[in-house]
């Protein structure tokens, strides 16, 4: 649990002082798409309860919400699919343009906690 607490800690830290000059990522993503009532990994708006760095619950891996570490926190529309826990998100730039956030810790099945997701350009190379 330490090292989840490190970790998250550590990518909180390098994404603040990377926020500095981010810049509007290619709009080339789309929405994903609804597969129809009774698919277990329909698109969800997840812009309401999605945990980021400011929020102490971000850094408590007993949450199972999806962790976002963007430049427009929650401000944007954000959509995630899974089933049983979030795989793949995308957030809104301030256009609206969606953008498929990059995840890069997949905490898994070993802890409740969701995966963290990164909106692309934020960190080089990630």
């Amino acid at each position: 649990m330490r090292r989840t607490l490190a970790t998250l800690a550590a990518v909180t830290l390098a994404t603040a002082s990377m926020l500095v000059g981010v810049g509007q990522a290619n709009a080339q993503d789309a929405w994903p798409v609804d597969p129809g009532q009774g698919s277990p990994v329909r698109p969800v708006d997840v812009t309401s309860f999605a945990l980021t760095p400011d929020r102490l619950e971000f850094y408590n891996p007993f949450i199972g919400l999806p962790r976002i570490i963007s430049p427009f926190g929650t401000t944007t529309k954000i959509v995630c699919t899974g089933f049983r826990g979030y795989d793949n998100c995308w957030q809104a730039d301030q256009a609206g343009n969606p953008h498929k956030l990059r995840p890069i810790l997949g905490l898994g099945s070993s802890t409740p906690a969701s995966n963290v997701f990164l909106y692309p350009g934020m960190i080089p190379g990630l």
